[in-house]
């Protein structure tokens, strides 16, 4: 059985189930929740920024690419109107809270971004 939730996006941006941590990531017109959780060393995806052609994620703790059609595989299913997002968690039992960080992932690509760095 899955759990739902109502999200208010003015107000919040990131999901904990238990120790997994979601974070909304702007693509496009699109928003979606997406796991916080590089696949090469688990760094903080919300952390990374854009690489200069949009497509990918640089993580912040080792410099590993991401694509992100990669890590929209990971998201959970959310409907959003204006500012409220409903969302389906996983039954997991664990506690879920919803709070706002900081998301350098929704900023602009860095221009200064070494393309030479590890790929994914």
């Amino acid at each position: 059985m899955a759990r739902v939730i109502v999200m208010d996006l003015s107000r919040h941006n990131t999901v904990m189930v238990g120790h997994d941590r979601y974070f909304v990531l702007h693509e496009g017109e699109r928003s979606l929740l997406v796991r916080d959780h590089c696949p090469h060393r688990g760094g903080p995806l919300s952390l990374a920024r854009r690489t200069p052609d949009g497509r990918r994620l640089s993580c912040p703790w080792h410099g590993t690419k991401v694509g992100v059609s990669a890590v929209k595989r990971s998201c959970l299913p959310m409907v959003r109107s204006g500012d409220e997002a409903v969302v389906v968690l996983p039954e997991t039992g664990a506690p879920v809270s919803v709070i706002h960080k900081e998301i350098l992932a929704n900023l602009p690509p860095d221009p200064t971004h070494d393309e030479g760095a590890e790929s994914r």
